[in-house]
């Protein structure tokens, strides 16, 4: 598929885009498409898994407001965009977890006021004795 943009270039970098494209006996936006490509990142695919942490981190918090009023300080796990399981001993919920999708991304978390806390880092200040 072919997008067809205008852009405005400087006439000196137009002309080298021109020289370039004689040069190489090919029309100037063949040119200009193979320069682009060849300094633009390649396509970053998502990782599958990075796909599986955003779907159920945002289910955490579509879900939160409903959470935070059932389990408030409980440990939660969500998987498929659904609460699967909750449990008071962070430990038990990891097993069970763990026992029933041992190869699938599942968000286990505990239940704050915030969805997701903010942290904050002090950062330390060093005197210079004098």
């Amino acid at each position: 598929m072919v997008e067809q943009v205008t852009i405005s270039i400087p006439q000196p970098l137009y002309r080298r885009a021109r020289d370039l494209a004689r040069s190489r006996n090919q029309p100037v936006d063949t040119v200009l498409a193979d320069v682009l490509d060849e300094a633009l990142p390649p396509d970053a695919e998502p990782d599958e898994e990075d796909t599986a942490v955003a779907r159920e981190r945002q289910a955490y918090i579509a879900l939160h407001p409903m959470l935070k009023q059932k389990y408030l300080g409980q440990h939660v796990a969500i998987y498929g965009g659904q609460l699967i399981d909750v449990d008071t001993d962070y430990g038990a919920l990891y097993s069970r977890i763990d026992a029933q999708y041992p190869d699938e991304f599942v968000w286990l978390a505990t239940v704050a006021e915030e969805p997701i806390p903010t942290l904050v880092f002090r950062s330390p200040r060093f005197v210079n004795p004098a």
